[in-house]
């Protein structure tokens, strides 16, 4: 029955695009959710079979699945922002033109529109600066001659090339390629077809626009009315509401355009520890959700926590990743979750996509928000279905009007509450009043013999509670009596050691630190009580410093609560092998007992194999348990840029040449900053693509 409603929801949303007597760039109402289905150089992870082969699941949660630019670019691994094929070829480093196609159709048939990434601003030659390829399509000859490039494209400068005839660029100039001249009929005609194509022939839902900043607004409204999709979003990117404002209205509302206003709020709010960014005034008077999504546009908003290029400079989030995402799920906009933080929070992340299609919460959808301080933001959205309040920070409030059996999802700093019935789950969701369930608790941290379980709300244990059951990995369980409201942990020793108290949300884990989300979804740790870091950490395992050598580990630098270490080299576990292996200790020596004297920090699942770029929780194995009782992580060999974050019990080990710069400064100032796309400042920039950061305003721009 839920595939069924599904299905009717994704029919009735291009239904009622399709009949609008004025047609709008995203439907109004629309209760779906969309998914990046990849980030920068995920060519094998994100291939079009690994995303076919992920269609029953994927289509459990996403309306919406965003895809790279699918035609070729050229013979080795490229992301497809260096076009070179529109009609003929769509054979890409993700896989052939018939694997998309079956990917494509397969989606369609589960209810999942797929979006293509478009790149017009700018392409590509096949064998120089400007041989576009001539394509036959629909009985027509599509080609793009000097005519059709921008008269102050970079070609027109160079040495030996010839002078492109078009008129001047509409945008922002891109020297990577060959600038079109929109202005231009021929160019129009192609990029139009080339839209009809992606739809008609290949079978896409709708577009991504790459570097709308590039090009007049007024082409998308061109291109959209004349090929029509269901959906159309462009990369507008600019911190600045009115700028992204602009671009909307400059299309006609053709199209809606990513919200990057919300990004940066979101990014401030987090960074800032003041939550109180999360909320503008509408109107100048009325508390609303922060972003396009705040007043006048949440139906041509699409939120988003970070993209395969903000995930890599930068503008990347840091921060509590399920918080966020539970902010930008009850929120209105239509969401687009990055794929790195879904895999690496699964669990969490499903729960509020379930909680969102249960309450009925769409991109319209009216938001009253009844708290906002630095460590508050807590608002009651209204849905089709019903209603939820969902609050974002450390503060312990609960909103009027709702219990604790109303709580559907909770964890390190957010929580949600609804009376709607929860399909799919949503963490302690099924759990009746009437029935007794599960809780978790994680003994890594505290390392009590045994851990003791005090509740209450129904019955109540006699102090200081019951023992706990070992399940397995430092985590104990206990099955507690129904209508218990409250929980807490000790050691079994009295008062003298014992957690802070605790909503009982069935299928939790607990832990020192505070509720870590649905047990087996993925620990978010943190709280309030953060892990104290060790006073040294090192990086211990199939390392060209030595494999395995215990006295030849790489210390890594410590910042706070977070230690570093660059350049990382892992090597293969052995020959045949592509996979290295590595783990934390704090101590190192000439034999596993030094070793094993100190403490270990590693992964939650034996060989845990990591994908790069992800984060994933760190486990705690006290002094003295033996290496084979503490999990390394597994990982293809390779340099990485390795960091272990102590507050939110994180780690992730960022490919060498890929980590993101720590933090853009948030203060007004008048100076610009400058960093390239790998997120490395540059003092001096010249001829290239940049993230431009002054004060509070960040954007894209290209530097001649």
């Amino acid at each position: 029955m839920k595939k069924l409603y599904r299905n009717l929801l994704i029919a009735c949303a291009f239904g009622v695009a399709a009949q609008s007597a004025q047609a709008i760039g995203w439907p109004a109402n629309y209760q779906g959710v969309m998914l990046q289905g990849f980030y920068w150089d995920s060519y094998t992870d994100t291939k079009w079979t690994n995303l076919e082969a992920n269609a029953d699941e994927y289509s459990q949660y996403f309306s919406l699945i965003w895809v790279p630019n699918s035609g070729k670019c050229g013979s080795s691994n490229n992301m497809g922002y260096m076009p070179q094929y529109w009609f003929t070829n769509h054979n890409s480093s993700f896989g052939t033109q018939a694997q998309l196609t079956s990917m494509i159709n397969t989606y369609k048939e589960k209810g999942v529109g797929i979006i293509a990434d478009v790149v017009i601003n700018h392409r590509n030659g096949v064998t120089n600066w400007h041989d576009f390829p001539k394509e036959q399509w629909n009985g027509q000859t599509w080609s793009i001659g000097l005519e059709g490039i921008c008269s102050n494209d970079e070609m027109a400068y160079a040495s030996g090339q010839p002078k492109p005839t078009g008129a001047p660029d509409t945008g922002d100039n891109f020297d990577g390629c060959r600038d079109l001249d929109h202005t231009n009929a021929n160019v129009q005609n192609n990029c139009k077809n080339y839209c009809k194509f992606l739809l008609d022939e290949l079978g896409y839902a709708g577009f991504r626009y790459d570097m709308v900043k590039g090009y007049g607004g007024q082409y998308t409204k061109i291109y959209n009315q004349y090929s029509k999709p269901t959906f159309s979003v462009g990369e507008y990117w600019d911190s600045n509401y009115d700028a992204v404002k602009g671009w909307i209205e400059a299309t006609g509302k053709e199209s809606a355009a990513f919200d990057f206003p919300f990004k940066y709020a979101v990014n401030e709010a987090f960074h800032s520890n003041d939550l109180t960014k999360l909320v503008w005034k509408a109107n100048g008077t009325t508390d609303q959700p922060a972003g396009m999504i705040h007043f006048g546009y949440p139906q041509l908003a699409v939120t988003f926590i970070d993209n395969h290029d903000t995930y890599r400079d930068g503008s990347k989030f840091n921060g509590n990743v399920v918080a966020a995402n539970a902010f930008m799920l009850c929120s209105p906009g239509t969401p687009c979750v990055f794929l790195p933080h879904y895999k690496a929070n699964k669990s969490a992340i499903q729960a509020l996509i379930n909680i969102r299609n249960a309450v009925g919460v769409h991109n319209m959808s009216a938001v009253k928000v009844l708290k906002s301080t630095t460590n508050c933001y807590m608002a009651e959205v209204t849905g089709t279905k019903g209603k939820l309040v969902v609050k974002i920070g450390s503060d312990m409030s609960s909103p009027a009007g709702y219990t604790n059996a109303d709580i559907k999802a909770s964890g390190n700093d957010y929580c949600v509450w609804t009376t709607a019935k929860v399909e799919g789950g949503g963490s302690g969701s099924d759990t009746p009043v009437g029935e007794s369930f599960m809780v978790y608790f994680n003994n890594s941290t505290a390392r009590w013999t045994t851990p003791h379980i005090h509740y209450w709300g129904g019955e109540e244990s006699t102090w200081p509670g019951v023992a706990m059951t070992f399940v397995k990995d430092n985590v104990w369980s206990y099955k507690v009596p129904a209508g218990t409201t409250g929980i807490l942990f000790n050691a079994g020793d009295g008062d003298a050691t014992k957690t802070s108290d605790f909503t009982a949300v069935a299928n939790h884990i607990y832990s020192t630190t505070g509720d870590q989300g649905e047990y087996g979804g993925g620990s978010q740790g943190g709280g309030d009580d953060v892990v104290v870091a060790p006073a040294k950490l090192y990086i211990l395992g199939n390392l060209s410093v030595g494999s395995w050598t215990t006295d030849k580990g790489v210390e890594m630098t410590r910042m706070g609560n977070v230690y570093k270490a660059s350049n990382v080299e892992i090597v293969a576990a052995a020959v045949g092998e592509t996979n290295g292996f590595f783990t934390f200790v704090t101590t190192l020596g000439e034999d596993w007992n030094e070793v094993n004297g100190g403490n270990r920090f590693g992964a939650a699942v034996k060989d845990e194999l990591l994908t790069p770029n992800a984060e994933v929780s760190m486990m705690s194995f006290p002094a003295n348990v033996s290496a084979s009782s503490a999990y390394s992580w597994q990982i293809p060999a390779g340099k990485y840029d390795i960091t272990a974050d102590f507050a939110s019990m994180k780690m992730v080990a960022m490919e060498a040449g890929y980590s993101s710069v720590e933090a853009i400064e948030t203060e007004d100032s008048a100076t610009a900053v400058y960093y390239n796309l790998q997120g490395v400042r540059v003092d001096n920039p010249s001829n290239g693509l940049y993230i431009k950061v002054t004060g509070k305003k960040v954007e894209k721009v290209f530097v001649r």
